[in-house]
């Protein structure tokens, strides 16, 4: 009986859609060697892979080049992504490259009973550290014995650092932020964030911030607090590197010329490039890249020693 060959696909990429951000800088220029924009503008956030109606990737090179990512997950979603994903209406995951020249502000994502009382998102996310300042805090859970007078009052009064957690992470180093967790990224941060495909965050505190016509952000008080669960404290444990619930992420070191694909190729995986470059067919992705990876990809090679990629599967 003759059976058919698998069809082996090659990874690809998408065009960075660039974010200004009041926070936002051009590290992704300098740091990163990326051409933005230009040279003025604080580009806070690069949407790397996104499947959101406001800000759609679209393939930036090979077979599918040109072709918004939804596209490719309304009409080839098996084919490409592998089986057993019916139940995502959209891509599930949502990356992006992360430029804090100042802090961001404190926020909090919504839980599942929040997000379905108030009709938003619910959203997890890990960031990991590419460049931290000798000084940059990362912020993240409130004391345990804060209670949501004592949030809402210290919001109020310019007094959130008193109640709010912080650490200093370095290169290479890794936080999960679960839905329901108050968090900030400090000044000084580069980040590549993986989470899941939503857009809900609702904003506490902006450390007394004003733009350049005296006006502070919106704030979004009443949803933040409605939102902000059981997790207290800042979670770092390496083990959520593999525990996380809706998306895994692993961190794979490589010695330069040795070949990596997923572990299950029937499924598709994104690689984030966290040091070094892999190259494959022809192309090169460097720090801060990120890689589509799918079902029954061929695979990437490590061009530089030690080269350090994340797997992120589904």
């Amino acid at each position: 009986m003759a059976y058919a060959p698998v069809i082996t696909m090659q990874p690809f990429r998408f065009h960075s859609i660039y974010q200004p951000r009041i926070w936002g800088g051009q590290h992704m220029r300098t740091m990163l060697g990326r051409e933005l924009p230009d040279r003025e503008t604080a580009y806070g956030e690069a949407w790397e892979i996104s499947d959101r109606p406001e800000a759609m990737s679209t393939v930036r090179e090979g077979e599918w080049e040109g072709m918004p990512l939804h596209q490719l997950w309304e009409e080839r979603r098996e084919e490409l992504f592998g089986p057993g994903y019916e139940r995502f209406t959209r891509f599930p995951l949502l990356c992006k490259i992360l430029d804090a020249r100042e802090n961001l502000s404190v926020q909090v994502h919504p839980p599942e009973r929040t997000a379905a009382a108030r009709r938003g998102e619910v959203k997890n996310e890990v960031w990991y550290v590419l460049h931290a300042d000798p000084d940059a805090l990362i912020y993240g859970g409130m004391e345990e014995t804060a209670t949501l007078s004592d949030i809402r009052r210290a919001a109020e009064t310019g007094q959130m650092e008193q109640l709010i957690r912080s650490t200093h992470l370095e290169k290479g180093e890794h936080l999960y932020i679960p839905a329901g967790l108050v968090h900030a990224i400090g000044a000084g941060h580069l980040i590549a964030e993986i989470q899941q495909n939503s857009d809900t965050t609702y904003r506490l505190y902006d450390w007394n911030r004003t733009d350049a016509s005296g006006q502070g952000r919106e704030l979004h008080m009443e949803q933040a607090l409605d939102s902000i669960a059981e997790f207290r404290e800042l979670c770092r444990q390496p083990g959520y590197l593999t525990e996380m619930p809706h998306f895994t992420t692993e961190e794979y070191r490589l010695d330069q010329g040795e070949r990596f694909t997923q572990p299950d190729a029937t499924r598709f995986a994104i690689f984030t490039v966290l040091r070094g470059s892999v190259s494959w067919d022809g192309k090169t992705a460097r720090q801060g890249e990120f890689i589509l990876s799918p079902a029954n990809a061929d695979a990437v090679t490590a061009v530089e020693p030690d080269t350090v990629l994340l797997s992120t599967t589904v």
